[in-house]
């Protein structure tokens, strides 16, 4: 019946329609037969990210990235020293640090911020305490040996100081990473520094083991009609001079600060103009105004004591006082860290041990464990059927028979 039906159908359509109707059944049917063979492939198994962070880098080269780190919190501590009127070497007085006494050497500390302006542009403002010394007993030299002044003050200095970087640490940034920068060569900065501060300052003298403030004595006939005019314990500074520092992890910076301070005084070891006539001194102010104006009293084998006189030189009004600070300093940037880990990190992974330790833990995971001892994997409980025991049996008594 079915080949009937076949002849029917072939005598009775179109010999082209059939022709065409045979070759669509043949395309449909390869389609299907490559659509399942694709289905039947092998998936690829993917190998998870690769971390390219340690081989090939990406770099933010942007002009604006020493931005993040423009703003530091800095201390300071250090020595310092006094260049005046008093103490120095056994010669006539020398300028700069030429007269220079180390035994005198005090200490400073100080706190502040730094700010850049631009990227080798910074400005800092400092906090600093510190304290002076000199001692006209310490020198050869007897014109000052003699006239016996010796002092010490605190210096309280509030300043702004500009800094010029010549060179500064260099790092590349991490795209992705926006809170890591990593070291790339020099770690090193260097600048000079040039400012303005205002500064308090209070010279004491010493008898025995007692300091007195001598500005309120007016050693120098300070107050008198043909006298100074009385100093004040205020003044400004000039700070010259610069540092270098050296960039740590996590955006610390340890460097070395140096500092000269020119100042507008003469007046930090009281020790300033001419002599004024200490009976007057005395008749006016008292004994211990009269002895701080004139210590070389004190001492019995003064060559010549008329060169404590009156209208003698008791100190170089035309040369101002100045001291310096020299400073270890440590500074913070409360911003994106820079960091050298990434590198550790990437020469640790070409070791030996670091190898090592990789072949012994791709064998395990390539059988699929799921337990890495066999403890753990022992430890797992087994179904146990539940005992179905609905109370005990009870024993059935024994009669007795007498």
């Amino acid at each position: 019946m079915s080949l009937t039906f076949v002849t029917f159908c072939n005598s009775a359509l179109n010999p082209k329609i059939t022709y065409c109707t045979s070759l669509l059944i043949a395309w449909l049917m390869l389609s299907f037969s490559m659509a399942h063979a694709q289905q039947l492939k092998d998936p690829k198994i993917s190998k998870g990210p690769s971390n390219k962070s340690y081989s090939d880098p990406k770099l933010k080269d942007s002009p604006i990235d020493w931005k993040a780190t423009r703003l530091e919190f800095m201390i300071g501590a250090g020595p310092s020293n006094f260049l005046g009127d008093l103490g120095g070497q056994d010669g006539v007085s020398q300028p700069f640090v030429f007269d220079l006494e180390p035994t005198l050497t005090r200490y400073s500390l100080s706190a502040g911020a730094r700010y850049f302006l631009r990227e080798y542009h910074a400005m800092r403002g400092y906090l600093t305490y510190g304290e002076v010394r000199g001692d006209d007993a310490l020198t050869a030299y007897p014109n000052r040996r003699y006239r016996n002044i010796n002092f010490k003050s605190a210096i309280v200095e509030l300043s702004a100081i500009y800094e010029f970087h010549l060179i500064k640490p260099t790092y590349i940034h991490l795209s992705g990473a926006n809170t890591t920068k990593i070291f790339n060569g020099n770690r090193f900065g260097a600048y000079v520094s040039a400012g303005a501060g205002l500064f308090y300052f209070n010279p004491k003298g010493k008898i025995g083991n007692d300091y007195y403030a001598l500005q309120p004595l007016n050693t120098g006939g300070q107050g008198f009609a043909d006298g100074p005019d009385p100093y004040r314990r205020m003044a400004f500074g000039f700070p010259l001079g610069g540092g270098v520092y050296m960039l740590l992890n996590n955006n610390f910076t340890l460097g070395l600060d140096f500092a000269y301070r020119w100042t507008t005084t003469d007046y930090i070891d009281d020790a300033s103009g001419f002599y004024y006539d200490n009976d007057k001194i005395l008749e006016r102010d008292g004994k211990l105004a009269a002895y701080f104006a004139n210590p070389s009293v004190a001492l019995s084998d003064v060559p010549n004591p008329d060169w404590y006189t009156k209208d003698q030189p008791r100190g170089n009004a035309k040369s101002n006082d100045t001291y310096m600070f020299l400073q270890v300093t440590l500074s913070k940037s409360f911003t994106p860290s820079v960091t050298n880990r990434k590198f550790k990190q990437s020469r640790r992974m070409k070791g030996e041990s670091y190898k090592k330790s990789r072949r012994k833990i791709t064998p395990n995971r390539a059988k699929g464990k799921t337990y890495k001892t066999k403890g753990i994997k022992n430890s797992k409980r087994k179904f146990k059927a539940p005992k179905l025991n609905f109370g005990k049996k009870r024993k059935k008594n024994k009669v007795i028979s007498f």
